[in-house]
């Protein structure tokens, strides 16, 4: 009689689970988790209807069932978007962070400006000068075959990408113009018009210091008017008039 009960007991037990599977099934398969908001944050130079048009349509999609990998992958298309994470916040929410490329440098080319980010990626074309300034690269050749979101691969973009990198950020707003020549070597033209010969380096942190600590010396202030260039290839400073 004990044992009787006691199989009685787990079989309404396991019902009893059945059915409170099946009602969570049924419910999650109900109009409540129905996304019907989307919220962007993170955006600065793109809209937000940027981002929901390549979204498409997501609004009415059960929100257990949307792959939020795949939405991702569809707003990186954006050439100004570097990268992208979509989360679910329950019952009915999606919410896309975006973190946009930076714009660091300008080239110039025969039909106007190709603004970059620091990886070489053409993020827009302008046929006059950009409202927002940054270091103009010139000496690289931009391939009229690409467009915004690609990477332009040139070993000098390469070098002067890595420099502007690695500038100290107090040096960064003199720094006007950063020039390659076709063997590889760097020069900089600062923004008050002094050449900065740097040379064929790969590496340029322990140079750019060194104009940094000069730029900032009171012996430099005094002279700076007389001075054309400023040569960093030797790795010390030699100062030409």
């Amino acid at each position: 009689m004990v044992q009787t009960r006691s199989n009685t007991f787990w079989i309404y037990a396991a019902a009893l689970i059945c059915l409170i599977a099946v009602g969570f099934y049924m419910f999650s398969k109900s109009d409540f988790f129905n996304v019907k908001e989307v919220r962007t944050e993170g955006l600065s130079n793109v809209t937000a209807n940027e981002v929901l048009q390549l979204l498409g349509t997501v609004k009415g999609e059960n929100i257990f069932l949307t792959d939020t990998e795949a939405l991702a992958m569809k707003v990186k298309l954006h050439p100004l978007i570097d990268q992208v994470q979509v989360k679910k916040e329950l019952p009915a929410t999606l919410v896309v962070k975006v973190q946009e490329r930076v714009p660091v440098a300008m080239i110039l080319t025969g039909d106007g400006v190709v603004v970059v980010d620091l990886h070489g990626v053409i993020l827009k074309f302008y046929d006059s000068w950009p409202a927002e300034d940054n270091p103009v690269l010139t000496g690289i050749e931009v391939p009229g075959t690409i467009g915004p979101g690609q990477k332009i691969d040139n070993v000098n973009l390469n070098k002067a990408l890595l420099l502007l990198g690695q500038a100290p950020a107090e040096l960064l707003p003199l720094i006007g113009e950063v020039h390659s020549t076709t063997d590889g070597q760097i020069s900089l033209y600062m923004t008050s018009g002094i050449e900065v010969k740097i040379g064929f380096d790969a590496e340029f942190t322990e140079k750019l210091t060194l104009l940094q600590e000069l730029l900032n010396s009171e012996e430099y202030k005094t002279v700076e008017k007389a001075i054309k260039y400023i040569d960093l290839t030797a790795g010390k400073p030699v100062l030409g008039r």
